[in-house]
């Protein structure tokens, strides 16, 4: 992986500034450099992004001939699995309106396009519910009935797959029409066991939903306020999780970008988040994210509520938001001294307890209990296809040497993640004393280190 390119990528796909230069430096990379890059350009969600944005600014003659035919074929694809899954959508849709459910589609076909302008250029692999408590047993029903089946059951998740659905298909192959696609059912959407973070989730509500029009679809889905809300807390949420795709902010970018200058969309967002200081912040992180990678407009709502950010989380974000970005993150992906559990600095920032931050690095810097079920289920497992077996051994031996190196890149970064902290807040006393009646515009400005 080419890290040069990503940032040439990344600078073409914001949106804001001149992007002339950077389509220059994307001429400058050969076909290796972009075969080297073409798996996290693809787990990013940003590959057809660019496509089309090299399409608009009539400069696809930047990439190399056998890249743009990969990319076209793949946006081909895409645009083929997008109309079956849409076939798909109008038919489940149907018959959980004829079966009485009360629910809203959420994310996928919604976010269009408010966050996506053309659902071909995302890969969706999933179709979202929220539904009513009362009406989860007939959705249940609905979709058994419509051939998928149970595949994980949490307190607020029930996720579906079809019977036909396989192991999760290779890159190219991920936009083709048979690839494996789930439904899940949704109460809630933040989870406070699993991250350790008390956020008040806004009520969102099956009672307060709006008619969608897409592609000659109508179907209920929950007002822009809430969509927007909703895609900030599932960004969040994957952020917490170690693993966030970048279309993720990237799409909320798309929406900053639309709407930065819309004062009532603004204001409504601001009634819906209310009294809620977390909410508030993480609106103001990961919207700051998608500015920093993207170099989305931020509303300017977002002045004030950007000086009572926690000072440790914009640290992060100038510096280590890039090297985490750019790692490996997946479990399942080789990568030795791996930036993934970087990100446990940030996590900790909205831990309310000295036991909760002991317990979060406990769990997740080596998840013992993992990775002694999975190699119990390796070694009891009686198998004739020893194939199969050497398989699941060396996903487990990835597990574990991603675990270990990535403790160990953790505990290598704890002295210099405790400079900057210690030499931002020397900042921040340095700016208060000399300028105390201006400290929200210090703090945006200068309240960060970067080394």
């Amino acid at each position: 992986m080419r890290h040069a390119l990503i940032d040439a990528v990344l600078a073409v796909l914001a949106f804001t500034g001149e992007t002339s230069d950077h389509l220059s430096e994307l001429r400058g990379f050969r076909t290796r450099d972009w075969d080297q890059t073409f798996t996290w350009l693809h787990d990013a969600g940003l590959a057809l992004y660019l496509l089309q944005k090299l399409k608009n600014k009539n400069a696809t003659d930047v990439l190399p001939a056998s890249i743009m035919f990969r990319l076209e074929k793949n946006l081909a694809a895409n645009g083929r699995r997008v109309a079956s899954m849409a076939a798909e959508f109008e038919s489940l849709n149907r018959e959980l309106d004829d079966a009485g459910v009360r629910y809203a589609a959420v994310k996928g076909f919604s976010v269009v396009p408010q966050f996506c302008p053309d659902a071909s250029l995302r890969h969706q692999s999933d179709f979202d519910y929220l539904v009513s408590c009362r009406s989860l047993p007939l959705a249940q029903s609905v979709l058994e009935e419509a051939g998928y089946v149970l595949t994980k059951h949490k307190k607020n998740e029930i996720v579906f797959l079809k019977r036909s659905a396989g192991t999760p298909p290779p890159t190219d192959e991920q936009y083709e029409a048979h690839a494996p696609h789930a439904v899940e059912l949704r109460l809630a959407f933040w989870d406070s066991e699993l991250h350790g973070v008390a956020l008040t989730e806004p009520d969102f509500s099956v009672d307060n939903v709006v008619v969608h029009q897409w592609q000659g679809i109508a179907f209920r889905t929950l007002p822009e306020e809430d969509a927007f809300l909703l895609q900030v807390i599932h960004a969040f949420n994957h952020i917490l999780t170690g693993w966030v795709r970048l279309s993720s902010l990237y799409e909320i970018g798309y929406f900053l970008n639309q709407r930065s200058e819309d004062t009532l969309t603004w204001e409504r967002i601001e009634r819906r988040i209310g009294d809620n200081p977390l909410l508030r912040e993480i609106v103001v992180v990961v919207t700051e994210l998608s500015a920093h990678f993207f170099r989305a407009p931020l509303p300017s709502t977002f002045g004030i509520w950007a000086s009572e950010v926690h000072p440790k989380a914009r640290v992060w974000i100038h510096n280590y938001a890039r090297s985490w970005v750019f790692a490996k993150n997946r479990v399942d992906q080789f990568s030795l001294f791996s930036a993934a559990k970087v990100i446990l600095f940030f996590h900790q920032q909205y831990l309310s307890s000295a036991s909760a931050k002991r317990h979060l690095l406990w769990v997740r810097l080596l998840p013992l209990g993992e990775l002694f079920r999975r190699a119990n289920s390796i070694a009891t497992k009686s198998s004739t296809n020893s194939g199969g077996r050497w398989q699941r051994l060396k996903f487990a031996l990835i597990r574990l040497l991603f675990h270990v190196t990535g403790g160990l890149r953790y505990f290598w970064e704890v002295p210099r993640w405790r400079w900057l902290n210690i030499a931002n807040s020397r900042l921040l006393s340095s700016s208060t004393s000399t300028s105390p009646t201006d400290l929200t515009s210090t703090q945006r400005s200068e309240s960060t280190i970067q080394v």
